[in-house]
């Protein structure tokens, strides 16, 4: 979704990265500080630091998930600024609803905290000035001053922590929602329901920006719909491939490779991982890389035991495809034996992974075209019958 975001750093081992449309957010700042508050080039430069200040709480409230998760010992693949907020890419995996709900939360905390810190400012403001001067300075907390800066990236907080904090998803409230009903309906029936939240508080923040005239909250509802569709994808992707058992879809590859061969015997099916069989039971791995290694370094009468890799590690033909995949990422794996029985019985591959996945993720997609192709059916037989 975010392939062509450009990378701009690192932080705590976390790709911090900007989107291409991020660039819209220059022509907002120049239109609204420039233009409708007529500050020209001052208020382009007081509205580029305030711009530039949101989105540095922006990103924290994002790293505030992203460390939450690293503690929890799950993976952040990067953080992304898009022009309606952030998003954190933190792998997936299996999520208590309370570990869930505390990466949720961890950030709007990060907010809490930060208008927490302002707060002192706000209310020397609202002590030092006169009641309506202080309202003045809440109100219009974009004037071109250190104080409305202050007050401005005091709202900001306040409003990034309320916001997300909605009971929708794919906002932190719907994934503390997602959390509190997987507890008792599962992971997959809670997000369909999360979702449908969702949608329906898209449908009521676009009917909103069409009244108000308001086209970033149009953007809002676009990131909201097509962010929450990926996300139930990826939740029933990863329950389809929770019931696929990993011998249905094992490789037989020719019932491996004795470990007496030759290293140029092995490579007769071409260049890839082999399982290593003695009397039909795995004793061992031979590596692509491995191979073509010793292979370049013309050790073709090399037998296969002689640079096998005896640390190995089976999974059995009743375990899932799904643990097989977490299994493969989290030790970066290129493939895995499948044992029944202790006699074995093929290899998965990342490639055999990857077209798993691939068929049931399009299937997914089908599935959601079927059902909205169905929904503008019956959208156009209702107004044909008015």
């Amino acid at each position: 979704m975010f392939g062509n975001a450009v990378r701009v750093g690192t932080i705590k081992g976390v790709e911090i990265k900007v989107h291409p449309t991020f660039g819209l957010i220059v022509l907002w700042v120049i239109y609204q500080w420039g233009y409708v508050a007529d500050a020209g080039l001052r208020g382009i430069v007081f509205g580029s630091f305030v711009v530039t200040a949101v989105f540095a709480c922006v990103l924290a409230h994002e790293m505030g998930h992203a460390l939450a998760a690293q503690r929890y010992g799950l993976s952040v693949h990067d953080v992304t600024l898009l022009p309606i907020g952030g998003v954190a890419r933190i792998e997936h995996g299996p999520l208590t609803p309370r570990t869930e709900t505390i990466i949720a939360l961890a950030g709007p905390l990060v907010n809490v905290i930060i208008a927490g810190m302002l707060a002192p400012i706000v209310i020397a403001v609202a002590v030092v000035t006169s009641i309506s001067e202080a309202l003045g300075y809440l109100i219009y907390a974009e004037q071109l001053s250190v104080i409305g800066f202050v007050l401005y990236i005091w709202i900001a907080n306040i409003v990034l922590a309320l916001f997300n904090l909605i009971p929708a998803f794919p906002m932190d409230g719907g994934r503390v929602l997602r959390a509190q009903l997987s507890a008792r309906w599962g992971r997959l029936v809670a997000t369909q329901y999360a979702v449908i939240v969702g949608q329906v508080f898209a449908l009521g923040v676009a009917a909103l920006g069409l009244l108000t005239g308001n086209f970033m909250l149009l953007l809002v509802t676009l990131f909201i719909v097509v962010y929450a569709q990926i996300e139930a994808r990826n939740v029933n992707v990863e329950a389809r491939l929770r019931d696929l058992p990993a011998g249905v879809y094992a490789l037989w590859d020719s019932g491996g490779v004795p470990p007496s061969s030759t290293l140029a015997w092995a490579l007769r099916g071409g260049p890839r991982d082999l399982v290593v069989t003695d009397g039909g039971k795995v004793v061992g791995m031979l590596w692509r890389k491995d191979l073509l290694r010793h292979l370049h370094g013309a050790h073709h009468d090399l037998a296969v035991r002689d640079i096998m890799d005896r640390q190995f590690h089976v999974v059995d033909a009743s375990d899932s495809v799904y643990d097989v995949q977490v299994w493969m990422a989290e030790t970066a794996r290129s493939a895995v034996p499948v044992v029944e029985d202790g006699q074995y019985r093929g290899i998965i591959t990342g490639d055999r992974l990857l077209h798993v996945y691939q068929t049931i993720g399009d299937n997914e997609w089908l599935r959601y075209r079927t059902f909205g192709r169905s929904l503008i059916q019956r959208f156009r037989s209702a107004t044909r019958q008015i």
